[in-house]
């Protein structure tokens, strides 16, 4: 099946298709840290922070974003997860609290940040998957009369991407897939 992408867009597409690649996020970003979870189908923040729940085909467990590192673990197959509303309990840090979520089920992490970072999936490589992430200012789609273009393209995902976004504070940025979390973080 062929995609038809409007004139105007032709050279931004090209362009865009022109990108290389990247293993990481430019500053101020830090990472990628790589953090296995098997069997992986949603995920979701906690209220204003960046603490990651994942939950999996083998229970939930807790990501530290900022620190990179798993903080909490329940193997319990058996646990609250309200799919019509997108809402899981919290176990660990976030044991008091409903955590929306994103993944196989739907819905979707914040696809920008406080500050104008962005977040977008390229719509035209299925079943490849590639995910843009811009500075301030830019878009997938757009960067000012006479700016650089400074998108960043990660893709060569190994497994499927079920959410990708910002944290609620805006210092995490993550790409979960079937099988890990990729995190970023900053200061």
């Amino acid at each position: 099946m062929s995609v038809k992408i409007p004139s105007h867009l032709k050279e931004r597409f090209g362009a865009l298709e022109r990108l290389p690649i990247a293993s990481a996020l430019p500053a101020p970003w830090i990472g990628p840290t790589n953090i296995s979870v098997g069997g992986l189908t949603d995920v979701g923040f906690g209220n204003s922070s960046d603490l990651l729940i994942c939950i999996s085909s083998n229970g939930r467990g807790v990501i530290d974003c900022l620190a990179g590192s798993k903080v909490a673990r329940d193997d319990s197959e058996e646990f609250a997860f309200d799919a019509g509303n997108l809402l899981v309990a919290g176990i660990g840090p976030l044991a008091e609290q409903q955590i929306r979520t994103a993944g196989l089920a739907g819905g979707g992490l914040a696809s920008g940040a406080n500050d104008g970072w962005n977040t977008q999936r390229h719509p035209f490589t299925f079943p490849d998957e590639q995910v843009f992430v811009a500075p301030p200012g830019q878009t997938m789609l757009w960067t000012r009369q006479g700016e650089e273009m400074r998108i960043t393209k990660l893709g060569g995902f190994v497994t499927e991407v079920r959410a990708f976004g910002f944290s609620p504070t805006g210092r995490s940025f993550v790409i979960a897939t079937s099988s890990d979390v990729i995190v970023f973080r900053r200061d």
